[in-house]
């Protein structure tokens, strides 16, 4: 395992040779933009069907725009002017008339609605509630949905990144995805930046231009900070007592994700009594305080504190607490113990500077009752791919909420028609939760299936992560755009 770290450690120190030997010959070309972000990736595609990923969804908010966004934790109208959800001997429908302002047109919307069903992306499954879309005679645009769709449902869905409505005749003429947000993508140079221009009135103080570097260590991004080079990036864990992270400078972020353990569900010897002695050994809240530097929050079972309180309006707890007695004791009412004790059980997670003490102090957590496990370090890519083909025992993953709604955080993680590389990283398979995400039928139910899933302990439960991003006078000027982070 030390091998795998020193070499990440070597190509980390390459890799900011390279990008500090790029910034002396390419400094005066950046130079003019108003605002500079560091990501820590590119997005694999610009195409909104494939917006999966965090950055792809960051990105999104920049050039993208749907009929519906989301608003303290509701679905409210965007590119729609009005709406009307209604019951028809066809089925439920949702009839909208747009916001000619914005430039959005029928046929816009028809053709993006319409890829949503018809072309294949990992998303696609979602979107079969809506069975037809058409022109009314009044201009409206009618979604005739299946039966038993509630209103709040197809608002969320056409809300996510996946749903944003594309200019058809740009797209058509040549594949560029033009859409309604704010900016428009001027330049992608793989793996080195992002160059966004201002494309609406500037009523909310935005700047013109945007340039986006793609940064993959921290490190990297602080130095550039402290040369004027970068506005804002994300703060590694082991960053965030550093003299520049001072109140003024910090933006935090609560309640946007968690962290977890995949506890791989294919393995019939990870039964339930197993799961709850691994849920039990992990000192959550020493883990918090020492490494965390406190900036994380327990889980109320697979949703963080603050967004669970937030949307139920109290308080909650967790079933799991740290007791290596009660750890112990279900480990030998597990269906291998004692054998289970002797099989090497692997423990996978990013090799990177975040993730590296964490996965270290969760896999002696685990050693202290007994079991044989091996950390493997791993780069992003073969990492998910390997776990969405269902290898490895656990896997350390952090997972962000697409957007504020207690559905679109649960259905992923959960439903099991949306194993692997859909969400469901730890391949569990319980029809009982896949009906309730199926049907979503209101908040009390909600509350329920989080405490169902909290019960069955389908991963190690650990915290959610506070994003915090440390950010330069001029990001500061711009407020509007710590929404965008």
């Amino acid at each position: 395992m030390a091998r795998v770290f020193r070499k990440s450690s070597r190509m980390r120190t390459i890799s900011l040779l390279l990008v500090l030997l790029s910034l002396t010959f390419c400094q005066k070309e950046m130079i003019g933009d108003d605002i500079a972000l560091a990501f820590p990736s590119d997005p694999p595609s610009l195409d909104p069907l494939l917006a999966t990923d965090l950055v792809s969804q960051k990105l999104a908010r920049f050039i993208y725009a749907g009929l519906y966004e989301f608003k303290n934790n509701n679905a409210l109208p965007n590119l729609v002017r009005q709406d009307h959800y209604h019951i028809t001997h066809k089925g439920p429908l949702l009839e909208m008339f747009l916001k000619s302002e914005r430039g959005v047109n029928a046929e816009d919307v028809i053709f993006s609605l319409r890829r949503l069903k018809e072309e294949n992306s990992p998303r696609k499954g979602e979107f079969d509630i809506i069975k037809d879309i058409y022109t009314k005679a009044n201009g409206s645009i009618a979604i005739l949905l299946a039966e038993g769709t509630r209103e709040v449902e197809i608002k969320e869905k056409l809300a996510l990144p996946f749903s944003a409505i594309l200019v058809r005749k740009n797209f058509l003429a040549s594949g560029s995805f033009l859409s309604f947000g704010p900016y428009e993508l001027i330049e992608w140079k793989k793996n080195e930046y992002i160059k966004l221009n201002l494309k609406t009135k500037n009523s909310n103080n935005l700047p013109k231009t945007i340039l986006i570097r793609i940064l993959p260590q921290s490190t990297t991004s602080l130095f550039l900070y402290k040369k004027g080079l970068i506005d804002a990036f994300k703060l590694s864990d082991f960053m965030l007592t550093i003299p520049e992270a001072d109140e003024n400078h910090t933006v935090l972020k609560r309640g946007r994700s968690i962290q977890y353990i995949a506890i791989n569900n294919k393995n019939k010897c990870f039964d339930k009594n197993f799961r709850y002695a691994l849920n039990f050994a992990i000192p959550r809240e020493l883990i918090i305080s020492r490494l965390l530097e406190k900036k994380a929050d327990l889980l109320i079972g697979p949703v963080p504190a603050p967004f669970y309180e937030d949307l139920f309006k109290k308080k909650g707890k967790s079933i799991f607490n740290y007791n290596l007695d009660l750890s112990r004791d279900f480990l030998k009412k597990s269906t291998c113990y004692p054998n289970i004790l002797k099989t090497k059980i692997e423990f996978r997670m990013r090799a990177d500077d975040e993730n590296q003490a964490k996965g270290r102090a969760l896999v002696q957590a685990l050693k202290d009752i007994g079991l044989q496990v091996t950390l493997k370090g791993m780069e992003k890519a073969p990492l998910y791919k390997e776990n969405g083909e269902g290898k490895g025992d656990l896997t350390l993953l952090t997972w962000y909420a697409d957007f504020p709604s207690i559905w679109n955080f649960l259905d992923p993680l959960f439903h099991d028609k949306k194993l692997g590389n859909g969400g469901n990283r730890s391949h569990y398979v319980n029809q009982k939760i896949s009906k309730a995400l199926d049907a979503k039928k209101d908040m009390m139910s909600a509350q329920t299936l989080i405490e169902e899933i909290e019960l069955d302990a389908p991963w190690i439960f650990l915290w959610s992560i506070q994003e915090n991003y440390l950010v330069s006078d001029s990001f500061i000027r711009h407020a509007v755009l710590s929404d965008f982070l």
